[in-house]
């Protein structure tokens, strides 16, 4: 299958760096670049483009509203955006537009890994069985009223955080989620922080919008609705492994943006084990049994009863929810990292290392082909014990 990709990029030496990813012309690669909006928009008219590279900062022109138009045209093709140092605030604004955030200056092998990963993603999204059980739910959640008033004040440019505190203090379940995740090991704060506000001064913009969303899911089922699954349960897990997940990656000295990913793909890696418990319950009361008196494991369960896996369905609400890339390719490969191409270290290696260590009683063990390609075999050892430093710490 031939990858089409489309920069659009006004800055030459950016030009020149991007179209290093792609010398020499390859079979499954084929490169254009533009030189501004207007005619990048042109160019998607005509033969469909696998994934757009936009930077941020084209002359005479808002990135964001290229982007914006881009995912109404063509909503399959992967955005990819490109970002300058000290951009903060715009990177907050991209959150919503752009699957995958990329540093300038590009690195050639990084862009061509996140494009072929993001069309192994899109593949295995499209999957039959996958479709079928989507099909069933019995109602897809949409962003709640408050995720989008919170995502609305973010995207102008004289954003303002205590704004935003003032719309999370609206929801009191939410609030006391977002407090509990602003005061977690993830943060590390020295001393704790007692009101809405304060949160969401320590966790800052991005961080605030993405796990406004997770508290936001976690608060709107009724936990007695769904039992015997226990969603009290599956909210610890999903922090310890949100914890766990930041401090693998900065154990590898990882960038402060995948570090923080992998802590946001940590709270969302099992969501779709929410969205079968509230929406497929009797199928999902089958895979329960099936665990307790076959001692199979979730995955095997769920492939037997629906055909699929919680994995796949939380990376299909995760992509149609427009989070980015990388929080979908870590809930789609969590349990099967060797499934993801790539070589390097990514939010997917954290979750996938934290959710087997958090599960290590139950018997799982690590991917260790996965690891043995990212030249990682032998720091599993190291990462466990950061969960017992973790428990000494308590």
């Amino acid at each position: 299958m031939v990858l089409r990709v489309l920069l659009i990029a006004d800055d030459p030496n950016l030009q020149r760096t991007v179209r290093q990813a792609f010398d020499p012309p390859q079979r499954d690669w084929e490169f254009c670049a533009s030189r501004s909006g207007p005619e990048a928009l042109a160019r998607i008219e005509g033969p469909s483009f696998d994934a757009l590279v936009a930077d941020s900062r084209l002359s005479g022109a808002d990135c964001l509203e290229l982007l914006s138009e881009v995912r109404r045209r063509r909503p399959q093709a992967t955005r990819i955006a490109l970002l300058g140092h000290g951009d903060q605030d715009t990177l907050v604004r991209l959150g919503s537009l752009a699957h995958r955030v990329l540093p300038k200056p590009c690195d050639p092998v990084e862009l061509r890994g996140a494009i072929h990963r993001a069309s192994s993603l899109r593949e295995l999204l499209r999957s039959p069985s996958l479709a079928a059980v989507v099909g069933r739910l019995t109602s897809i959640p949409t962003l709640s009223t408050l995720y989008t008033r919170i995502a609305e004040e973010l995207t102008f440019p004289d954003y303002s955080l205590a704004a935003v505190g003032d719309l999370v203090a609206q929801d009191l379940g939410i609030s006391a989620k977002m407090l509990q995740m602003a005061n977690s090991a993830m943060i590390g704060l020295r001393k704790p922080a007692t009101t809405p506000g304060q949160a969401v001064r320590i966790l800052g913009a991005d961080l605030t919008r993405t796990l406004v969303l997770a508290a936001d899911l976690f608060s709107r089922y009724n936990p007695n609705a769904l039992k015997p699954f226990s969603i009290e349960a599956l909210w610890d897990h999903s922090q310890k492994v949100a914890e766990l997940s930041a401090e693998i990656a900065l154990a590898e000295g990882a960038a402060d943006r995948v570090v923080r990913e992998s802590a946001l793909a940590g709270f969302f890696h099992d969501i779709g084990r929410l969205m079968l418990a509230s929406q497929l319950p009797g199928p999902f009361k089958e895979v329960m049994a099936l665990t307790r008196t076959q001692k199979m494991t979730d995955v095997e369960a769920e492939r037997r009863v629906l055909g699929t896996s919680h994995a796949e369905i939380g990376a299909y609400l995760l992509g149609l929810w427009g989070l980015p890339d990388s929080l979908v390719e870590a809930a789609a490969w969590h349990h099967n990292p060797s499934g993801c191409p790539g070589g390097a270290f990514t939010p997917l290696t954290a979750v996938h290392a934290a959710d087997t260590i958090a599960h290590e009683n139950e018997g799982f063990v690590p991917d260790l082909e996965y690891l043995e390609r990212l030249g990682l075999n032998e720091r599993y050892t190291t990462w466990s014990r950061l969960k017992e430093r973790r428990k000494k710490a308590e």
